[in-house]
């Protein structure tokens, strides 16, 4: 049974490092799901790059094997708005299953719904003040647990190598990670 990801997708996205995580979990074999936090599943990135979502978040359930979130402001702020998509993470945080956020979303998401708690995680630096204090750290990627951090759209493939491993395992990781020229 193919591993299930979703990652939900709110005006004002990271298209790098949204894109990214999708692009690498597909080529590993994951069943990734993208949803439109929001009335529509056109969704516009910060950038001004429009994709259409898999999906409407509204119409998605709480079973997935990691939910990823990508960056970028306004999308974090709006994912954080979401009350669908914190009821979703908590559950899925407190069941065990992984919970990915790269860029702002660590500090701006997680952070605000309490779902960093001591954790080591990382975060774009202009955010890091945000993280309560002996949680970050100034790294591209970290892994804590269940929690996986990514610190911006650079990183951003590490990041989705890092997802898969954790979700697929070190030959997947290693496997994708070799066939896109990352470590």
């Amino acid at each position: 049974m193919s591993k299930t990801v979703l990652v939900p997708l709110a005006e004002g996205f990271e298209e790098v490092e949204a894109l990214a995580i999708v692009d690498v979990l597909r080529r590993a074999g994951a069943e990734v799901t993208t949803a439109a936090v929001g009335k529509n599943r056109q969704v516009t990135s910060s950038h001004k790059v429009t994709v259409i979502a898999d999906a409407m978040l509204d119409d998605c359930d709480g079973s997935y094997d990691l939910i990823a979130l990508p960056g970028g402001i306004p999308g974090a702020n709006n994912l954080a708005e979401s009350a669908k998509l914190e009821t979703m993470l908590k559950e899925q945080d407190e069941a065990g299953r992984l919970v990915g956020a790269i860029c702002a979303s660590p500090a701006v998401v997680l952070q605000k719904h309490g779902l960093i708690r001591g954790r080591k995680a990382t975060c774009y630096p202009s955010f890091a003040d945000q993280l309560e204090p002996i949680s970050h750290k100034a790294e591209r990627v970290v892994q804590d647990g269940n929690l996986i951090t990514g610190a911006g759209a650079g990183p951003a493939m590490e990041f989705g190598v890092k997802l898969t491993e954790a979700l697929l395992g070190e030959e997947a990781a290693k496997s994708v990670g070799e066939a896109i020229l990352v470590k």
